[in-house]
């Protein structure tokens, strides 16, 4: 299981707002979670191998994603 967590950016960067937490079984799951939350966002970043990839070199995958609502931090890492 991945746990997914959104978080708004402020423009400064330095400080984050969460916006939607939730749990998946896969990542492609945690793909479409992603798009449901953010419907306009690319998710080519977040492919299957690239996410594991992260995840087993660090715990986690997170990438910022900017939408016409503002940028947002993804993260998804496993549940423990």
């Amino acid at each position: 299981m991945f746990r997914i967590a959104i978080s708004r950016l402020t423009d400064d960067g330095r400080r984050i707002t969460p916006e939607h937490r939730g749990t998946a079984l896969s990542i492609d799951e945690a793909v479409l979670a992603l798009r449901e939350v953010l419907p306009g966002v690319d998710t080519s970043a977040f492919g299957g191998d690239a996410v594991q990839r992260s995840v087993n070199r660090v715990n986690d995958f997170r990438h910022d994603v900017a939408t016409d609502d503002g940028d947002f931090r993804v993260v998804i890492a496993p549940m423990m």
